[in-house]
C-alpha cells in the first residue's frame, strides 16, 4: 500500500475537521498535459477510512498523476487542489499549503502557494522565472471548473517579472466571471511544477502582489483609465501600469510601437501597425500614446516593446478596448 506523507495526512485531517468532502482525481501524462482529469472514488467516513481509500487509489494509479481535492459540498466549490503523486511515484511534501475560508489552495512539486489572504503572486512568478520556467495560464467558467475542464490562456517565456504580472493581470480582467490559474512549466522536463488559482468569479479583477506584510494591488489594463501622474505636475489618462510599462521600455532602450484592430480583426489576431513612438522622454511618449488611442477610439490598441538589436518583441500589452 502506498505511503502517504505526513503533510498530506495533515491536509486530509484539516479538510475533514472543517466538514469538507475529500476527493481524488488522476490523469496519465497525456491527459495531464491537457488538464483532463478523471475522478476516483474515495470512501467517506473517518480519517482512517479516507486515508485507506486514498492509499488504495494511489496503488491503483501508480505511474499517473494524482491530486487530492477538498470540496465544499454546500457551495459546490473546491477549496483545495493538491498534487500528491506523479508518474515517478514521488508524493508531494507540503509544508504550508492551507485551506483559507473557501479560497482555493494549490501546491505541487514542493512549491506550495495558496490563493487568499497571504498569497504573493509576484513572489511565485519571481521564483518561477528565476528557475527558468515558462509562465502559463488557464481559465474556466464555473461549470467547466467543476468538471476540471480548463482552457489554455496566454503564456510568458522571458525573465521580466513585471511583464509576466501584466499578462496575468490582463487575463484576470478579461475573465472576471471565470476561474483563472497560473501554471509554472519546466520546459526542459516538459512538465508542470506549479498550479495556482489566482482568481475566482465575483472577486475584484486584481492580483495581490504584495510581499511580506504589505498588500499591493496590480490593476488590470483597460480603456477605462482612472488616470495617473507621470511627474509631479503632469497628468495622463493612461493607467499607472501602462505608464510603468512605458517607463521600463524607455529605460531599457527598447523601441515602443503600437498596433490596433477592430473587433472582427481582433478575433482573428489581425493587427494593423501604427506609427512608432519616437519620443525618448516619458511624458512625450505618453502624449504620443494618448494621441494614438484617440485616433483609434473604438478599436483595440496594444503597446509593443521591441528589442531592435535582437529584432524581437519583448512586450505586448493591450492598453485600450472598445467600450461595451
Amino acid at each position: 500500500m502506498s505511503d502517504i506523507s505526513d503533510s498530506v495526512r495533515q491536509q486530509i485531517r484539516r479538510l475533514l475537521s472543517q466538514g469538507y468532502r475529500v476527493g481524488i482525481e488522476y490523469a496519465d501524462a497525456r491527459r495531464f498535459r491537457t488538464g483532463s482529469w478523471q475522478s476516483a472514488t474515495v470512501t467517506q467516513g473517518s480519517e482512517s477510512t479516507v486515508l485507506a481509500s486514498i492509499a488504495s487509489a494511489l496503488d491503483q494509479h501508480q505511474g499517473e498523476y494524482v491530486q487530492l481535492l477538498g470540496v465544499d459540498t454546500q457551495s459546490r466549490t473546491r477549496v483545495l487542489e493538491l498534487m500528491i503523486q506523479r508518474p515517478d511515484g514521488a508524493v508531494t511534501q507540503v509544508s504550508n499549503a492551507k485551506i483559507n475560508g473557501g479560497k482555493t489552495a494549490v501546491a505541487s512539486s514542493g512549491n506550495s502557494v495558496s490563493n487568499g489572504g497571504g498569497t504573493d503572486v509576484a513572489r511565485t512568478v519571481r521564483d518561477l522565472l528565476n528557475q527558468g520556467c515558462r509562465i502559463g495560464t488557464e481559465f474556466a467558467d464555473p461549470r467547466r471548473y467543476r468538471a476540471t475542464s480548463w482552457t489554455s490562456g496566454p503564456s510568458y517565456q522571458g525573465a521580466r517579472e513585471a511583464e509576466a504580472i501584466a499578462m496575468l493581470s490582463e487575463l484576470v480582467a478579461n475573465h472576471p466571471d471565470d476561474y483563472v490559474r497560473l501554471i509554472g512549466i519546466d520546459t526542459h522536463a516538459r512538465r508542470r511544477v506549479t498550479e495556482l488559482v489566482i482568481h475566482k468569479p465575483g472577486e475584484p479583477a486584481t492580483l495581490s502582489t504584495g510581499g511580506g506584510g504589505s498588500s499591493q494591488k496590480t490593476s488590470s489594463f483597460s480603456s477605462s483609465y482612472g488616470g495617473s501622474s507621470v511627474g509631479s505636475n503632469i497628468k495622463t489618462s493612461l493607467s499607472a501600469e501602462v505608464v510603468a510599462s512605458v517607463r521600463r521600455l524607455l529605460e531599457n532602450s527598447y523601441q515602443i510601437g503600437t498596433e490596433h484592430a477592430d473587433i472582427r480583426r481582433f478575433r482573428s489576431s489581425s493587427w494593423h501597425t501604427c506609427k512608432p513612438v519616437s519620443a525618448t522622454r516619458l511624458q512625450d511618449a505618453v502624449a504620443q500614446l494618448e494621441t494614438c488611442l484617440q485616433e483609434h477610439e473604438g478599436d483595440y490598441v496594444r503597446l509593443i516593446g521591441i528589442d531592435t538589436q535582437a529584432r524581437r518583441r519583448v512586450h505586448e500589452e493591450i492598453i485600450q478596448r472598445p467600450q461595451k
